[in-house]
């Protein structure tokens, strides 16, 4: 236990050691170069990293996480707008403006704008996550099974809800993970379930294995079907101008207000930086004097939507550190590495581990801060970084994930298990399925299962008393309104026209 101070000191201490700031830099580089390559992203960089950080103490552990997932949120847009293909799913909104203010010959301006934005997202996010974090995790604290069983069901579903198209598709995919969580020995009465006679799975599928292979050999094997494509573009246009204040000054209010969609929407379970970014771009669009410009190659255009992408970041980690619930597949991700580390996400954190904390909180706003002058350089490499063809990538990443399991556990048993996750997430993802609900289901299952089966023997059997709890009431209500808001929208615009 620390008292403020010396957690903060400690915390300072920490990250100022050359293995934290090495890992920090390197971070912030793999991220950018993840997220520049078309095809992969966020949760496969920090999937990718994970083996690694058995190695590591908690501080350069997500230290290292972090870098790699801001950087690779960013990274996305340089590809978005020097080849009009979105590096990342949170870059897309950035092609429709981004790629028409490159081929326009203001590349250079486009790719300034975007930096911009990603880091006054990103550090007004960090500034939330600091102040909005500690106070959620002080009424955290009164959560018990039955609040802990309304917040899994929450982020379940919401995850669900924006998952693809298809609710069903979506339904299934969540229980499918759920499922996979209760193989091995019962918690409780110590029973086998579907262990299939071997001692490996008493202990169930490993949380890493099934994480890597879910995301990074999933994206291999589509990778794979598209091993022939190459990318060629002119390497002219990538001298980066980074916008003035008095430009930034004349859209602050764009800023501002993207970075607050960002961060709200990073906080629900389940929506992520691809829907903060559209939502903010349809944003801006609607409160612009000159809507009709959006798409034919303005600042806004790219300011909107990287901010807020980036803005997520900060917002996804709000429930994950204190409720235990991961925002996005990525903090999903994130999750595991703090519980490979031994780690319960949750309001203990916060009084067991406030060093832990402070090093999050300060860390990232140093990663933004970095990313301006990594990125800059980046840039400048990013022609040739993003012409690497996928047949170089594909088996690239397949080797480091052979490597990073086996490495870590020396276990064929644990590479057989990348494997399988990787080709059911292929064959969900070709049958049009998402992995998102898929991988939430696997992180929130035992935490859901544990706090259903609580509930259940403190209110003797009786459902009824799932909802006999104010918080409980509240969360259900939230779950209730986020499912019903869109429709309630769409009704209202409906009744209003007619």
């Amino acid at each position: 236990m620390y008292g403020n101070l010396d957690a903060l000191v400690l915390a300072l201490s920490q990250l100022t050691q050359p293995i934290s700031l090495a890992l920090l830099i390197g971070g912030i580089v793999v991220g950018l170069v993840i997220g520049i390559l078309p095809g992969l992203g966020p949760p496969i960089a920090i999937a990718l990293a994970l083996p690694f950080t058995f190695y590591l103490e908690p501080v350069p552990s997500m230290i290292l996480l972090l870098g790699i997932y801001s950087a690779a949120i960013y990274g996305g847009s340089i590809s978005a707008i020097a080849v009009g293909i979105p590096g990342t799913g949170a870059a897309i909104a950035t092609v429709q403006d981004g790629h028409k203010m490159f081929k326009s010959g203001r590349g250079g301006e486009a790719l300034g704008f975007s930096l911009t934005g990603s880091i006054i997202g990103g550090l007004v996010s960090a500034l939330c996550l600091a102040l909005v974090s500690p106070m959620l995790a002080e009424l955290a604290i009164k959560f018990g099974p039955r609040e802990y069983l309304a917040i899994s069901v929450f982020g379940l579903l919401v995850v669900v809800r924006v998952a693809g198209q298809s609710l069903p598709k979506g339904l299934l995919a969540g229980a499918l993970g759920i499922f996979l969580t209760t193989w091995g020995l019962d918690e409780l009465n110590g029973t086998e379930r579907y262990t299939f006679g071997s001692y490996h799975m008493y202990e169930g599928l490993p949380l890493v294995p099934f994480l890597v292979g879910l995301f990074a050999m999933s994206e291999v094997l589509i990778g794979a079907e598209r091993a022939l494509q190459k990318i060629d573009f002119s390497k002219e246009s990538l001298s980066v101008k980074l916008p003035g204040l008095k430009t930034l000054g004349k859209m602050k209010d764009v800023i501002l207000r993207s970075s607050l969609i960002g961060t709200i929407i990073g906080i629900i379970p389940g929506e992520g930086a691809a829907v903060g970014a559209f939502f903010a771009y349809s944003e801006a669009k609607r409160r612009s004097k000159h809507p009709e410009k959006f798409g034919t190659g303005i600042p806004e255009g790219i300011v909107a939507p990287e901010t807020a992408n980036n803005a997520t970041v900060g917002g996804a980690l709000v429930p994950t550190l204190t409720l235990g619930v991961p925002g996005s597949p990525a903090a999903a991700v994130l999750l595991g590495a703090l519980l490979i580390q031994g780690l319960s996400p949750g309001p203990k954190l916060f009084t067991e581990r406030p060093d832990l904390m402070y090093s999050i909180f300060i860390g990232l706003f140093v990663i933004n801060i970095l990313m301006v002058f990594i990125g800059l350089v980046a840039i400048r490499f990013a022609a040739r970084l993003i012409m690497v063809p996928t047949s170089v990538i594909v088996p690239t990443v397949m080797l480091l994930c052979f490597v990073g399991i086996y490495s870590v556990s020396n276990s064929f048993f644990n590479v057989g298990v990348l494997l399988a996750a990787g080709i059911l997430g292929y064959v969900i993802r070709k049958l049009g399925y998402s992995i998102a609900p898929l991988s939430i289901g696997f992180v929130l299952g035992p935490i859901l299962e544990n706090s259903l089966r609580q509930s259940l023997t403190i209110a003797d059997g009786s459902v009824t008393e799932f909802f006999n709890t104010p918080i409980g009431l509240v969360i259900y209500a939230m779950l209730i309104l986020t499912i019903l808001w869109r429709p309630l929208m769409e009704w209202f615009k409906r009744a209003k026209t007619n």
